[in-house]
């Protein structure tokens, strides 16, 4: 990433063909695709949807494995220009959003990304100090989520909470020592489901909380990665909002960040 996404438009690096080819057909302006000399003849053959004129720009094998941030890579990269999503389109109506708080592993924030996206989660907000979504890590954990699915932030705690409140979306917050089973709680309705960091969980600062939701494991599992946690909750909150015909869709592509 060039720019914080906080700045405006950004430019990702993105690797490997599948990513590259779900950036390409995600609306996102394609840059520059660069691809191995040894490789070219190959992806050459390839069409690469939605490029708007975009060629493959050969580059040598040395050059490409210092640009490449894979052990083994697959030879092609792109770098993709992604706009900056504004938080006030993303609270009307009575969205579904994923609030992730300072989740430091770029991998779990991707996870985070692609299940909000899977579930229909309308958005995924981040507060100041969660790991950047443009983490090549992050993006490749994110298969391709994080080219459609807005994210807007990093945004301080203290201002996002109140904002939310005033929007009227209710916070529920899923921790480890949560006092409601998640199955029980209400997802319908405006909602945003607060996760926190793996080892720091949630300050007080983003609560009261209309629920704190916990995700029951069997005897002697403290808690669940905040991933894996986050995507059953989503599961849930999908099943009941679609029972109701709740609009949990995303804005769409070409809006994230």
């Amino acid at each position: 990433m060039r720019r914080s996404p906080v700045d405006g438009d950004a430019l990702a690096v993105v690797e490997g063909p599948k990513l590259v080819r779900e950036a390409c057909r995600s609306g996102l302006d394609v840059e520059e695709i660069l691809v191995a000399s040894s490789k070219l003849a190959a992806f050459g053959k390839d069409d690469w949807p939605g490029t708007a004129g975009t060629e493959l720009c050969g580059v040598s094998d040395r050059l490409f494995r210092s640009l490449s941030d894979t052990v083994t890579s697959q030879g092609i990269l792109a770098v993709v220009r992604i706009p900056a999503a504004p938080l006030e389109p993303l609270l009307t109506g009575e969205p579904l959003l994923l609030v992730a708080h300072q989740v430091q592993d770029p991998g779990n924030l991707g996870t985070l990304a692609r299940s909000a996206e899977a579930f229909g989660a309308g958005a995924l907000l981040l507060t100041t100090r969660t790991v950047s979504p443009l983490n090549p890590k992050a993006v490749r954990a994110s298969a391709g989520s994080l080219f459609r699915l807005p994210v807007a932030g990093p945004l301080d705690p203290a201002f996002l909470a109140p904002r939310l409140r005033r929007n009227r979306l209710r916070l529920t917050a899923a921790t480890p020592d949560g006092t409601t089973d998640f199955r029980e709680a209400d997802y319908r309705g405006g909602l945003a489901l607060v996760v926190g960091s793996e080892g720091g969980g949630i300050p007080p600062g983003l609560g009261p909380f209309h629920d704190e939701i916990r995700v029951p494991t069997a005897k002697g599992v403290d808690s669940l990665n905040v991933a894996a946690a986050a995507a059953i909750v989503l599961c849930e909150a999908a099943r009941q909002r679609d029972c109701r015909g709740d609009s949990t869709q995303s804005t769409g592509p070409g809006q994230p960040l």
